[in-house]
């Protein structure tokens, strides 16, 4: 964790490590999350990690006529490659106010099955997924997100980041877009959960940075634009925690609150993550998740 050079910028990055084998240890680690007692959750091979590198050896060996979608592929150096969507529930260079619900639901039918495909029977993703986040849940069920017509949200996307690739900083309050138009009056606002398992780490680069710096730090620093981060003064201000994720191993960010980035990767070898968003129902009762 870097030092801020100004003392009154040092909010902390909460930050909870548990090991491998302890995953039944913060039962409540969601409403502390939520409760902002809490910034990011780490857990250690969260997932088993043969698994994984056994699925992603499958798909990686198909890479080349795989239909990844690239919604950011205008900005290059943050070309992310998606499966299980190609319209998804984030702003994107494609679509800077993210799609309409329409359009998000019509991809979401599209791609149905895909993720849980790749995994199999043998390892039910989606199901495998509401049984890990259901330890952090407070005992609360945990739920793939549904339209008002009924149909499934997207549970999961796969994402795939090649060498000089990147996610630049930002927050992920994306309540206001227009896709979350349903969604949004039925769930707890205060922030958005990110959840994701890494299926494979990069030789180097692609870890997460997570900065002391939330929607209403007065003065944070932008570009003279006023719309991009200015992440140097970011860096050089502010506390942050760098974390970099192995296979199996399971981040929970608060990442409606905190500003975060993934750095660069660097490297023959992808960084691939699977994952999406959490967020607790109105009346606290059920975690809802979606990508």
């Amino acid at each position: 964790m870097s030092s801020p050079s100004l003392s009154s910028e040092t909010r902390r990055v909460r930050h909870v490590e548990l090991p491998e084998g302890q995953v039944n240890s913060a039962p409540r680690a969601i409403e502390d999350l939520y409760d902002d007692g809490l910034d990011v959750l780490t857990a250690r091979r969260a997932m088993p990690p043969q698994v994984l590198q056994e699925v992603w050896s499958r798909v990686e060996a198909q890479s080349a006529t795989t239909p990844w979608a690239r919604p950011n592929e205008k900005m290059p150096v943050e070309d992310v490659e998606l499966l299980g969507t190609d319209a998804p529930a984030t702003p994107t260079y494609a679509a800077p106010r993210g799609v309409s619900l329409g359009d998000y639901l019509a991809s979401a039918k599209r791609h149905a099955g895909e993720i849980e495909g790749i995994f199999g029977a043998a390892f039910p993703i989606v199901d495998q997924f509401a049984m890990l986040l259901g330890r952090f849940s407070g005992g609360r069920p945990v739920r793939v997100a549904r339209a008002a017509n009924g149909q499934f949200y997207s549970p999961c996307t796969l994402r795939r980041m090649t060498d000089g690739r990147q996610i630049g900083v930002h927050h992920d309050y994306h309540f206001g877009l227009p896709l979350y138009q349903e969604l949004a009056p039925t769930i707890d606002t205060r922030t958005l959960i990110s959840y994701v398992v890494t299926l494979q780490r990069p030789v180097a680069g692609g870890e997460l940075h997570v900065y002391g710096v939330t929607p209403t730090t007065p003065h944070a620093p932008k570009m003279p634009n006023g719309f991009q981060w200015d992440l140097a003064a970011i860096e050089s201000r502010y506390v942050q925690a760098a974390l970099a994720y192995d296979v199996g191993d399971l981040f929970l960010l608060a990442s409606g609150r905190c500003l975060h980035r993934v750095a660069r990767v660097v490297g023959p070898l992808p960084r691939i993550t699977l994952g999406g968003f959490l967020a607790l129902d109105k009346a606290r009762e059920q975690v809802l998740f979606w990508s």
